[in-house]
């Protein structure tokens, strides 16, 4: 029977199993392969607050799933790693390990002693799939074992949303097994049991925007997302001529997490204030600053928010936000009006740099791509004034790019992830990427360790779904013939 052919997307992954995971799955059985893209954000955030915009891209990197189902009860797992990231991670065992009798998972305390004991705390991240799933009603109780391999073409670093990626691309790969029809598959579901999953199981924030890009990423586009119950999303097309390039800076953990979370709950805690006035005026509740625009912060809204305050003063007067409170350090001091101007006008720069990037693809004038750089310029010293997200090796390279500028056909960059991950975000003509490149490379001179330059998009692992074949189909014997064979 013809088996049906690798979508590109997935192609990168066949022909390594054989050489690395030949042990492991049987190629000549039925398997599932699925994937599922990094991504980048170029505008937006810290923190992901109702009627603010965030502003992604795919890219040409993803993390790959091979599973296939077995006859027993038994569970293989690998990790593919290079040596420079430590090897590869594996654990095995059987269903009655990580689901009761009844059918639910065990307790996270039996998972995570079980894990540890044997050496796979990682193992957390592949139970913060399958609950996830479970949570959000796409998976039940397996009734058969599986092996799954995993295998991650992003920097081992985490930069690019990798957690992100791999949790959506397992969770893929995981439905896939069950039987499921593809036509069944919802990408906005897999997102927000990615979400839902690394908050119950690992106690994670991931970014809602970042899971639906990797989920349902456009080639060629960006993904604006506007935050709230429903995410309101846009495939935004790249005009020609324009790259949007990820530069991986290899810089661990540029910004503290307290710092980022800070930068998030500040805005929060000072939106509390406007919404309180607001009640006292009997004027509607906002769910967060993107829904105010720059004209009516400055036009009064911003003398409602304290300029600076410390947490324990916040707490003492808002103790009913438990959701926010549960961010708040009070021992900190926070800016809150700072916070709060740059969540305002963070969600502005979004629009207006789609709408930028949306004239200089009808007109090709130079002008409109150099406007939407000076946002991305923007939004970066607002990160480092008003949120205090910087970091000086970054702001080195960050500093070396904008100097060479338009004239080298570099018009904006941007500290990615919010300072999570060493990754820069720059805006520049398709003939700017060898200048950059350079630009790069002097500046890693200095260091060690290399960086690395991403410049293509990627498809959401939703959009692409799953293949289901099998690699080495049995051959067989044709009628009449004993010793001839047929594919």
């Amino acid at each position: 029977m013809p088996q049906p052919a690798l979508p590109p997307p997935l192609q990168p992954i066949g022909p390594l199993l054989a050489a690395v995971a030949g042990d492991l799955i049987q190629l000549e059985a039925p398997m599932w392969l699925t994937h599922a893209p990094g991504c980048m954000d170029l505008l937006g955030g810290p923190g992901e607050h109702t009627g603010s915009t965030s502003l992604l891209i795919p890219v040409n990197r993803a993390v790959y799933s091979a599973i296939q189902n077995r006859e027993d009860d038994q569970i293989h797992i690998r990790i593919l790693g290079t040596e420079r990231d430590g090897g590869s991670q594996e654990w095995s065992g059987v269903i009655s390990d990580i689901y009761t009798k009844k059918g639910p998972p065990r307790s996270l305390a039996i998972l995570r002693e079980l894990f540890e004991e044997s050496g796979a705390p990682w193992m957390m991240r592949l139970m913060a799939a399958m609950i996830g799933l479970r949570r959000t009603h796409q998976l039940n109780t397996p009734k058969v074992g599986f092996s799954l391999v995993v295998w991650s073409r992003l920097p081992a670093n985490g930069g690019f949303n990798a957690e992100v990626a791999f949790a959506t691309s397992v969770s893929l790969a995981l439905k896939a097994a069950t039987g499921v029809d593809i036509k069944r598959v919802d990408g906005v579901r897999i997102a927000r049991a990615v979400v839902h999953g690394a908050k119950e199981v690992l106690g994670e924030k991931m970014p809602i925007a970042g899971a639906l890009t990797c989920s349902m990423g456009q080639l060629g586009c960006a993904m604006s997302v506007e935050h709230g119950v429903d995410p309101i999303m846009q495939w935004i097309p790249l005009p020609d001529h324009c790259v949007i390039a990820g530069v991986d800076s290899g810089v661990e953990t540029p910004v503290a997490a307290e710092v980022r979370i800070a930068a998030a709950t500040g805005a929060a805690m000072g939106m509390c204030y406007l919404n309180n006035a607001r009640k006292k005026e009997r004027e509607p509740q906002l769910g967060g600053w993107g829904q105010v625009t720059p004209s009516q912060f400055e036009g009064g809204f911003r003398d409602y928010v304290p300029t600076k305050e410390s947490g324990k003063e916040w707490a003492r007067k808002f103790r009913k936000e438990k959701e926010i409170l549960e961010n708040v350090d009070k021992e900190r001091n926070y800016r809150e009006r700072a916070l709060s101007e740059h969540q305002v006008r963070e969600s502005s720069r979004a629009i207006r740099m789609v709408a930028q990037l949306g004239e200089f693809g009808r007109t090709k004038k130079e002008d409109f791509l150099a406007e939407a750089g000076k946002s991305m310029n923007s939004s970066h010293r607002s990160l480092r004034e008003k949120c205090t997200i910087v970091n000086p090796e970054i702001d080195e390279l960050l500093g070396r790019i904008q100097a060479a500028g338009r004239a080298a056909g570099l018009f904006g960059c941007r500290l990615a992830e919010s300072g999570r991950h060493g990754v820069v975000a720059v805006l520049a003509h398709s003939s700017a990427e060898i200048t950059l490149r350079e630009i790069t490379a002097e500046w890693m001179e200095e260091r060690e360790g290399r960086a690395m330059i991403l410049t293509g998009t990627g498809l959401g692992g939703s959009l692409t779904g799953w293949w289901e074949g099998i690699f080495n189909p049995k051959k067989e014997k044709a009628d009449g013939d004993e010793g001839g064979e047929r594919s």
